[in-house]
């Protein structure tokens, strides 16, 4: 008889403990589709699709979203697409329920190669869901907890921004590198 309940509290606190485990799943599975939308968007200049996975306080801030989309248009349109080399998110870090929302941590992953330099960035997105991980909306902290607190005031105490990572370097051209070999 003992036997048996501590077998039954063992399956209950699995089935627990896997639902948990599930949970977290789903929504690092739902981030990483909606990043990955977002960020092709980006590269490819699809701003409605771009904004579609932003944050909608940075939309609104911008006046709205065709005021965005102009934003956008006019400060990257001298940008090649060929230029972005990397634009993608990276590692989900973090995953946190509050009582509102789902909010997370994740790394967004650049390297722009133009106007003679490769500038590589690793900055960290946040990234909030209302309807329990289906769908993610996103802003860029630039690693620091004041500036998301500042665009998400409500932002979860929990989470864990690192900083900002960028290194930029000149390229090289061929003939430099076989005049260096």
């Amino acid at each position: 008889m003992l036997r048996e309940f501590f077998i039954s509290a063992i399956i209950v606190f699995s089935l627990q403990s896997s639902h948990a485990q599930f949970d977290t799943v789903f929504a690092k599975t739902n981030i990483r589709i909606c990043a990955d939308s977002m960020t092709t968007g980006f590269k490819t200049k699809n701003w409605d699709l771009y904004t579609r996975y932003v944050y909608p306080a940075m939309i609104g801030s911008m006046g709205g979203k065709a005021e965005m989309i102009k934003f956008l248009d006019n400060n990257f349109a001298s940008v090649p697409a060929t230029a972005w080399k990397e634009y993608k998110p990276g590692k989900i870090l973090q995953v946190i329920k509050t009582a509102g929302d789902l909010q997370a941590v994740l790394e967004l992953r650049s390297i722009l190669e133009w106007q003679g330099q490769r500038i590589i960035t690793t900055t960290h997105m946040i990234g909030e869901s209302w309807d329990g991980g289906l769908f993610w909306t996103f802003f860029d902290s630039e690693g620091d907890v004041n500036t998301a607190k500042m665009i998400k005031p409500d932002l979860s105490d929990q989470l864990v921004i690192p900083a900002k990572t960028e290194k930029a370097e000149p390229l090289s051209s061929p003939a430099q590198k076989t005049k260096n070999n």
